[in-house]
């Protein structure tokens, strides 16, 4: 299900904070915060934990599992939210003690959506996104929590993915991606997820959380294994699933800011240059020594690149940025709308966890 590989988008050393934020929640999310009732007398969790899924009846079973453990120790909470699987994932989940919310239909469903709508849902003071596909490593959750209590001005915090090849302090990012933890307010400060959008939408939210003044952080740890998709069947993946349309609808979405716009537009920066070189291409048909200059400097770079990631991985590449040119040219097309539109009186309740707030032994 995910879409995460967004990488750092730019990190620093972390600072001292003190900046002041308002905490007034943004208009359309203040209201029915719960899709189904839940029950008055619990206490609230600390965490809650959203899990999206789609088709991963082979590894949620892992992932709920990490989930549980990664918990262990503090009141929480479970909400799973699948975007209209075909296979048992529904099925598996319901054996845990956990809610279980399911996006009915394929017209609804992205994976920002089920972020969406698991947001809604959640009671906790801080708010973990997991995808079902990934195994939550233990030990860094209280460490997150405590920074996001003394930091004021730090609304999310993630960790490394599979290995950490960057450093050994927190860092501030751009975006938090894959399994990150967010400071529950904050995010409803600024709307939270966008549901329509169809990839990116850690980096949308991202850069509206920087826009209105919050930090993210992450910390020097990996905290979940995440499989990594690959080979030149995945553009084509991408594709199908409609997630190369996202950077598209990101860039005209964010036509209203001209911060938000360069950043997105110098993250697409090596896109955008693949687009240069095929429009100079294009334009060297029209004097065969130029479109034999062209040819000979396309196939220099494509030994290059080859030579250092291998045939395979460099067509796959190339694939790649050229698929996503035309979804961001394709997406570009689709004007943005307001997350309240979104129909969540569509979505059906499964399961309601019972107890809804699971709390260490003892208490």
């Amino acid at each position: 299900m995910s879409d995460s590989n967004v990488g750092n988008v730019g990190s620093e050393p972390v600072a001292g904070s003190g900046a002041s934020q308002s905490e007034d929640v943004a208009e359309g999310t203040s209201a029915a915060r719960r899709i189904e009732p839940g029950d008055d007398d619990a206490a609230n969790p600390t965490v809650s934990v959203v899990v999206v899924t789609y088709n991963e009846a082979d590894r949620i079973s892992r992932c709920l599992d990490s989930v549980f453990e990664l918990c262990e120790g503090m009141p929480f909470e479970v909400i799973l939210v699948d975007s209209n699987s075909s296979d048992g994932t529904v099925d598996i989940a319901r054996e845990y003690p956990i809610t279980v919310l399911q996006i009915p239909s394929d017209d609804l469903s992205t994976p920002s959506a089920g972020r969406y709508v698991g947001t809604h849902a959640a009671d906790g003071e801080f708010v973990l996104f997991v995808d079902g596909d990934m195994d939550v490593t233990d030990g860094w959750l209280p460490r997150a929590c405590d920074l996001l209590r003394e930091r004021p001005d730090v609304a999310a915090v993630d960790g490394h993915l599979n290995e950490n090849r960057d450093h050994d302090e927190v860092v501030t990012v751009g975006a938090v991606r894959g399994v990150a933890l967010y400071d529950a307010q904050k995010l409803r400060t600024v709307g939270g997820f966008d549901p329509f959008l169809r990839s990116l939408e850690d980096i949308d939210l991202g850069f509206r959380l920087g826009e209105s003044g919050y930090r993210l952080c992450r910390l020097p740890v990996v905290v979940a294994e995440h499989p990594v998709a690959s080979g030149p069947t995945e553009p084509l993946r991408r594709l199908r699933n409609g997630y190369v349309t996202g950077a598209g609808q990101a860039i005209r979405k964010s036509t209203d800011s001209p911060r938000r716009l360069v950043r997105h537009l110098r993250r697409m920066r090596n896109k955008l240059l693949v687009g240069a070189w095929g429009a100079l291409g294009a334009f060297s048909l029209l004097s065969p020594p130029l479109l034999v200059g062209w040819l000979v400097m396309t196939a220099a770079g494509f030994y290059a690149l080859a030579s250092e990631k291998g045939f395979t991985e460099a067509v796959s590449l190339i694939l790649g940025q050229m698929l996503t040119l035309c979804g961001i040219i394709w997406g570009f097309r689709d004007p943005p709308r307001p997350a309240i539109e979104y129909p969540l009186d569509r979505i059906e309740t499964v399961q309601v966890a019972d107890p809804s707030v699971h709390t260490p032994a003892g208490e």
